[in-house]
């Protein structure tokens, strides 16, 4: 029976938008978790496919990218945030979201190259108030990070991590990709899945409309992170910033072995990735 996994943020909406709304093939079903959790899902095979963070399919090499749709942002991606008590140079210890794969490992990366320092890490449930209450500063994903910088980061350091990996190789930050296992029933859930991101790529006012009283945040600022911010096409640059990202985790010891990008394709008959 196929599973899809869904991210229950803000900015998979776009993405899940068909999923959510009408019928899935029969039998198919859809299940929610954070990134870290629907990683383990796809190893252990409860799932076929997710949109999970990059650094999922980095550490695991039995997944494939399906092409053409990821979650990326060119610059600031206002929801992969450090907030710190302190400049960013002189932290010694970070709480990282416990949901946390692909921006856990680029703030690493962002710290040793761009700012020269290692400080501990340590994983943690994601509330910032908690997490700074031990910690220099923390790393926070998605809707919370969004509401809590929006609302009650005041007197706080931000660092926003699309900006900073701009800044350090000239290409777009590629948060999450939709990664599908070897088994997955690619004929029938590729196109349903660029049909999905179509679909609610049109309706970017629709899906902030209906979004931004649930999470406690302006209208404005929910269409303009859907329309302005978020990058929903894996194109070129996106697909060199994997490259770039899957070199430096592995430089720095961030996996074990070098990584091969694996992209599904179609069958033949159906039309795939040449």
């Amino acid at each position: 029976m196929p599973t899809i996994g869904l991210l229950p943020y803000l900015n998979v909406k776009p993405l899940s938008y068909l999923l959510e709304r009408e019928p899935l093939p029969q039998g198919w079903n859809l299940v929610y978790a954070p990134p870290s959790r629907l990683a383990e899902m796809l190893r252990e095979g409860e799932i076929c496919t997710a949109p999970v963070s990059t650094f999922a399919c980095f550490s695991d090499p039995q997944l494939s990218i399906v092409p053409g749709v990821c979650i990326a942002s060119h610059g600031k991606a206002t929801s992969v945030l450090v907030f710190s008590k302190k400049p960013i140079q002189e932290v010694s210890t970070i709480a990282l979201d416990s949901g946390s794969l692909s921006g856990a490992s680029m703030l690493k990366v962002i710290l040793a190259e761009r700012y020269g320092i290692n400080p501990e890490f340590v994983s943690h449930e994601p509330d910032v108030d908690s997490m700074l209450g031990g910690n220099d500063a923390c790393l926070m994903l998605g809707d919370k990070a969004m509401q809590y910088n929006e609302l009650r980061s005041h007197g706080l350091h931000v660092m926003d991590l699309g900006q900073e990996w701009l800044e350090l190789t000239g290409l777009p930050a590629v948060f999450a990709v939709w990664a599908v296992t070897k088994d997955a029933p690619l004929n029938e859930l590729i196109p349903l899945l660029m049909r999905s991101k179509e679909q609610g790529i049109r309706r970017i006012e629709e899906i902030a409309a209906l979004e931004h009283e649930a999470l406690g945040l302006p209208y404005h600022v929910c269409r303009d992170y859907l329309a302005s911010v978020m990058v929903y096409d894996l194109g070129e640059q996106e697909e060199e910033s994997l490259r770039v990202f899957s070199r430096k985790v592995y430089d720095h010891g961030l996996v074990e072995r070098p990584v091969q990008l694996s992209f599904a394709e179609l069958s033949p008959s159906v039309g795939g990735r040449k």
